[in-house]
């Protein structure tokens, strides 16, 4: 559902789960004039179907809501294909993180280190416009989002070319067992296993085991 048409007293969805700043919103917004919630549940569908219910002119909402619910990037997704503007509140700094978001469709982006007169500032301006960032600026989050995944996709191309046993080879020497132990492990020959991480090392381009697993830490394949 669409988020209803703006009225005189602007709708606000909370969606945090830092009770202390969830509720200093709701109260000093209630205090400007705004028709605020705040909005919790122990899944992202009880969530969103909670935010939908209200039908919030903006969504104002934590990048991450705990271990139980987690990542709301799925719901941010969901909310702005139907027509809701969501608003990041987060403490995250992770630029790859926070540009994930904007793709998700939010439009725009508001630091928790920021004061909390800036905070409101930036939500009175979410508000009445459509967007808190400039085109330009969005782009440019965008733009440093591909750039991380073709760099990505890069560092994680050599890992493919490994065989099924060879990618058990290689996560077991990351857990710090050898060759001998792997054979053991494994009921083969230790020339075997040898012959094994030989090939690792060739696919890897690298000269020595621990550089294998640097570069498998490194490259995020664990």
């Amino acid at each position: 559902m669409a988020a209803r048409e703006m009225s005189a007293a602007p709708r606000l969805a909370i969606v945090e789960d830092h009770e202390l700043l969830a509720e200093s919103l709701f109260y000093v917004l209630q205090d400007e004039g705004y028709e605020s919630a705040v909005i919790a549940g122990s899944s992202l569908d009880e969530i969103e179907s909670r935010v939908t219910d209200f039908e919030p002119d903006v969504v104002l909402m934590d990048l991450n809501l705990g271990e139980q619910v987690g990542s709301v990037l799925p719901m941010v997704s969901r909310l702005s294909a139907s027509g809701h503007r969501v608003v990041m509140i987060t403490g995250v700094t992770d630029r790859i993180r926070l540009s994930e978001s904007i793709e998700a469709g939010a439009v725009g982006i508001i630091s928790k280190a920021a004061s909390f007169e800036s905070l409101l500032m930036a939500i009175r301006d979410a508000v009445v416009s459509d967007t808190l960032m400039s085109e330009i600026e969005r782009q440019n989050w965008l733009a440093e989002l591909r750039r991380y995944r073709a760099e990505d996709e890069m560092r994680r191309k050599p890992f493919e070319r490994l065989t099924q046993r060879e990618q058990e080879v290689l996560a077991r020497l990351c857990d710090g067992h050898s060759a001998n132990q792997i054979a053991d492990e494994s009921y083969v020959a230790l020339s075997t296993v040898r012959s094994q991480i030989r090939a690792v090392l060739m696919k890897l381009g690298v000269g020595s085991q621990l550089e294998a697993v640097a570069a498998a830490r490194r490259g995020g394949w664990l």
